[in-house]
């Protein structure tokens, strides 16, 4: 029997288990602990938003109390109390979190819609159709000043202008601090329905002084969403379905491309474009997004580094587009969507035909090429999903290829399993692919074994796949642990092992690791790793140190790494740092990236702003390395390729407006 067989047969296997465990857990769930819930109150005074608890609608309602430290699993050592109300048109959230150290509350980000990390803040998770799957939780973060984060069901909104207006007000008092949220039906997915029903709630904090994160209902350090609270007897109000066109006007003034190759030219145009998104909810759960000439050369994308690598490295892709409704057609690394360049137009439709079943699908139009993506995603208990999806890239006269895939998962308390199947068709030819793993997910020790095998002649032309022709295996092992007082706040310690032969029998891979993290009550951290083994022909023994001073301030702290040893048969060496500084709304940050490998690279990476306000900024960047500089200046927004190797000179003017 061949390997493929073998993981199909697996795959068969944990989609049997998961059918049975789903009764078991369902059962499990009936006798366990009744969970916690808070009856929906629906008032006709909604509160203001102000960070004041006056309103008479707080003064009666039941309160969410009794939050528990997450790790410790003991009641939380600073307090919290939670107020929920909804009104036909929104649902409102009122919070006291108690302090006894309230000049010790720390907050920095003033910026809505960006990373609220390293400082103190609270978050309201809401799960409309009580499913406890994380594609279908909504939550919304805000820190002491008021500034929002808020993260939508099937992870949609990632276009700025999509999310919808919600509001929060803190404050700062005596005994800690207050937030009050107001989060309008309308920018959430919830059931089309006459009758009351039961919706997943949750509250949790997180106090930057002391690593403290507590919740109403405890999920503990792996976050076991079906431990989630209950918000009983809510009636959402009917769902209007809402149109938006989002039209854009681009005008400036840019290089050719013949002045880029040839220097002796300096020739400039005048250029012009438009182009139009369209949002539409062709049913209450069930989104259209349509793109129209859409402007990708005006975003930011990620920044690819300069460290040695044997394959092609992966860069994240930042395109609205393509992240929105991300939770619902992501199909993992195989689906990399920076494999579409061209676009000249693009349809997705993402969310909910049934309670427990979701889909998404992609498509894409280019005269040179057609792309379509469909996921569909079955869930059979909070713990248990079945996933199935197809892919199809397509170049006129020129290849067709397609990909369909089927995984399972499951986990039954700590434990949990995960299996793939997936098959390409390319022409006269076809190869597959295969992955099993199993996993323990404790408070103090979490470790994985897994295996897998690609075909020599598997191909995925939308996906990201640096290697086929192989088979192989491995584990990982991590312990981790945090304290809240004393001189160490957290470590974290690990060891895994990958090895991988070509079908032919000969070695391709054979990877050791070890990794450590340690940080400090007094904001310090310090990581020594070491990896080697081999990888075909070649020996690799790396080390590396890093040493961090402020560790929680995204907006003040530096940081410098070592890595030294032999990767490719040949010596490294490589020093790594970085320096951010904010001072009355100016941000710099710097980046250094210096290596002696086969050759000396280097990247420098500079970045300036300034905030007007909250929603408005002025930005820029500097990338200086040996293929050239590439610099930009945005108002507003980030803009540019910053992996193009030289400066393209080009100012454009963008104006857009939602309808």
């Amino acid at each position: 029997m061949n390997l493929q067989k073998i993981y199909a047969i697996v795959l068969l296997i944990t989609l049997s288990l998961i059918l049975i465990i789903n009764g078991q857990t369902a059962e499990a769930q009936n006798t366990q602990t009744v969970q916690k819930e808070l009856s929906a109150v629906k008032t006709e005074q909604p509160p203001t938003i102000d960070g004041i608890l006056n309103d008479a609608c707080w003064q009666n309602t039941p309160q969410a109390i009794s939050f528990t430290d997450q790790r410790t699993e003991k009641p939380a050592k600073n307090q919290s109390v939670g107020r929920v109300v909804y009104t036909d048109e929104a649902i409102y959230v009122g919070l006291h979190l108690y302090d006894d150290m309230p000049d010790k509350i720390v907050a920095r980000q003033t910026k809505d819609q960006t990373g609220i990390g390293g400082e103190d803040w609270v978050s309201f998770t809401i799960d409309p159709f009580h499913t406890h799957q994380y594609s279908d939780r909504n939550f919304f973060i805000v820190n002491p000043l008021g500034t929002k984060f808020a993260h939508l069901a099937t992870g949609r909104a990632a276009k700025s202008e999509w999310i919808g207006l919600w509001k929060a007000a803190s404050q700062i008092v005596q005994d800690g601090w207050v937030v009050e949220m107001q989060i309008p039906w309308q920018i959430l997915d919830y059931p089309d329905t006459t009758e009351p029903v039961r919706m997943g709630i949750n509250l949790d904090r997180f106090q930057q002084r002391t690593g403290e994160r507590s919740w109403w209902c405890n999920l503990g350090v792996q976050e076991f969403r079906e431990n989630d609270g209950h918000w009983i007897d809510v009636l959402p109000p009917s769902r209007k379905r809402e149109l938006k066109f989002l039209p854009y006007l681009i005008s400036g003034i840019s290089e050719t491309e013949a002045s880029v190759r040839a220097a002796s030219e300096s020739r400039r145009e005048y250029t012009a474009r438009a182009g139009a998104d369209l949002r539409y909810e062709v049913t209450p759960q069930l989104r259209l997004i349509g793109t129209a000439n859409p402007d990708f050369d005006n975003i930011e994308q990620s920044v690819e580094g300069i460290d040695f690598s044997y394959s092609e490295r992966y860069v994240g892709d930042r395109r609205p587009f393509f992240s929105e409704g991300g939770n619902v057609y992501n199909l993992g690394n195989l689906f990399y969507s920076r494999r579409i360049m061209d676009m000249d137009g693009g349809l997705k439709l993402f969310g909910k035909v049934a309670k427990n079943t979701s889909v998404g699908t992609l498509g894409t139009y280019h005269r040179n090429n057609q792309n379509f993506i469909l996921r569909a995603k079955q869930s059979l208990t909070a713990t248990s999903h079945i996933i199935a999806g197809f892919l199809s890239h397509h170049r006129p006269e020129i290849d067709t290829n397609s990909v369909g895939h089927l995984s399972g998962s499951v986990r039954h308390g700590k434990f949990s399993g995960e299996s793939s199947f997936t098959q390409s068709w390319e022409g006269q030819s076809d190869g597959r692919t295969g992955d099993v793993n199993l996993r323990y997910n404790g408070s103090l020790f979490q470790s994985v074994l897994f295996g897998y095998f690609v075909d020599p002649d598997f191909v995925n032309n939308l996906g990201y796949r640096p290697f086929t022709g192989l088979r192989g295996g491995g584990a990982e092992g991590i312990i981790s642990n945090e304290w809240r007082q004393g001189l160490i706040r957290s470590v974290f310690v690990g060891a895994n092992v990958i090895a991988a032969n070509t079908y032919e029998g000969e070695l391709f891979q054979q990877d050791f690791s070890v990794f450590s993290n340690f940080s400090t009550h007094s904001d310090y951290g310090l990581s020594i790793n070491w990896f080697g083994g081999r990888f075909q022909e070649f020996t690799d023994s790396v080390f590396r140190i890093r040493l961090r001073a402020r560790t929680s301030d995204q907006f003040n702290n530096v940081n410098i790494s070592y890595n030294w040893g032999e990767q490719a048969d040949e010596r490294l060496h490589r020093v790594s740092g970085n320096l951010n500084l904010r001072v009355y709304g100016f941000t710099a940050g710097l980046s250094s990236n210096i290596q002696w490998h086969f050759e000396r690279r280097y990247q420098q990476i500079l970045t300036f702003g300034y905030d007007f306000s909250p929603a408005l900024s002025l930005g820029s960047r500097l990338i200086w390395q040996a293929e050239g500089i590439n610099i930009y200046f945005a108002l507003r927004r980030s803009v540019g390729d910053p992996n193009a190797s030289e400066f393209k000179q080009r100012l454009i003017a963008k104006v857009i407006r939602a309808f």
